[in-house]
C-alpha cells in the first residue's frame, strides 16, 4: 500500500464558511478524499490563514518536513493557504529539492460545490504517486515551486524564471528585507532603512527600473545594506538599467526572497 504523510498548516482548504471564513479542521480534505490503496498519516505543526505566515512558522514547517522519514513515505502533501502559497513553495523547493512533496491550497472552502480543493488534493496524490522528485504546487495544475508566482486578481497563479542551483548548506535566517516594488512618481525618501537587512527591488515586465532608484541603491551600499533587483527576464537592454549592478535574473521574486533567507548573498 502507498503511503503519503499529509502536513496541515491551515488555509481555506482546513476553513469553514460561517459569517465569515474560519479554520475548521486541519484534514478535513481527508473527508473529501477516497483513494484505494494509499494510507494518509497526518501531522500539524501550526494552524494560521497563509496571510499569517511568518519566518518563526516557516522555520517550525522546515522542523517538521526535516524530521520526516523519507523512506517511509512515497511523499508529502502540504495543505496550505493560497495567498502566501508561491512563498512558501520557494522556500521550501530551495531545501527539499530532492524529496516529493506537493503543497496544495483551495480557492473556497471545501463545502463549497465550487471549491477546486479536492481537484488539487487529487492532482497531488496521483503526481506523488508517480514517483517524480522535486516540490511542486498543485492549483488547477502543478506548478514548479520555485518558478511559482503568487497569484493575481483572477486567482490564477503563473511560472517564470528557472530553477537555480541548490542552495549550498541552507539554513532560515531570520533577516528582515525590505521588498519595493516600482510605481509611477515613487519617492525613495519614503523608505525607512533602519534595522533593513537587504533590499530586494522587483523590476517593471521590461527588466527596466525608474533612474531615481540609482542615488538609492548608492545610499544602502553605502550603509553595508545589500540591494538586489529581480526579474523573470534574462537581460536588462533599456537605457533606464545602464549601470545598474546585482541584478538577480531569470527568477521569481518569491523564490529570490526566499534564497536571500536561506544564504547571506545570492
Amino acid at each position: 500500500m502507498s503511503k503519503i504523510l499529509v502536513v496541515g498548516t491551515g488555509g481555506t482548504i482546513a476553513c469553514v464558511r460561517q459569517d465569515n471564513i474560519l479554520l475548521d479542521n486541519p484534514f478535513k480534505i481527508l473527508d473529501f478524499a477516497d483513494f484505494k490503496g494509499v494510507s494518509f498519516d497526518c501531522v500539524c505543526p501550526f494552524s494560521v490563514l497563509s496571510e499569517n505566515m511568518d519566518i518563526d512558522l516557516w522555520q517550525k514547517l522546515i522542523d517538521c518536513l526535516s524530521a520526516v522519514d523519507y523512506e517511509e513515505y512515497d511523499g508529502v502533501i502540504i495543505l496550505h493557504g493560497s495567498d502566501t502559497l508561491a512563498w512558501t513553495g520557494a522556500l521550501l523547493g530551495n531545501i527539499f529539492y530532492d524529496k516529493s512533496i506537493v503543497l496544495v491550497a483551495a480557492d473556497k472552502p471545501l463545502e463549497d460545490e465550487s471549491s477546486n480543493g479536492a481537484a488539487n488534493f487529487q492532482r497531488a496524490v496521483e503526481f506523488i504517486l508517480s514517483s517524480v522528485k522535486g516540490v511542486y504546487i498543485s492549483y488547477n495544475r502543478l506548478y514548479t515551486a520555485v518558478r511559482t508566482v503568487s497569484a493575481g486578481q483572477n486567482d490564477e497563479f503563473l511560472t517564470a524564471g528557472r530553477q537555480f542551483e541548490p542552495v549550498k548548506n541552507p539554513k532560515l535566517n531570520h533577516r528582515n528585507i525590505l521588498v519595493i516594488n516600482p510605481y509611477v512618481n515613487i519617492d525613495y525618501s519614503n523608505y525607512c532603512l533602519e534595522g533593513v537587512d537587504a533590499v530586494l527591488h522587483t523590476m517593471y515586465h521590461s527588466a527596466t527600473v525608474p533612474e531615481n532608484v540609482k542615488d538609492f541603491a548608492e545610499k544602502c551600499r553605502g550603509m553595508n545594506i545589500p540591494f538586489y533587483f529581480v526579474t523573470s527576464k534574462s537581460a536588462a537592454e533599456y537605457e533606464s538599467t545602464r549601470g545598474i549592478e546585482n541584478i538577480i535574473f531569470n527568477s521569481t521574486l518569491e523564490n529570490a526572497y526566499a534564497r536571500l533567507l536561506l544564504t547571506k548573498r545570492i
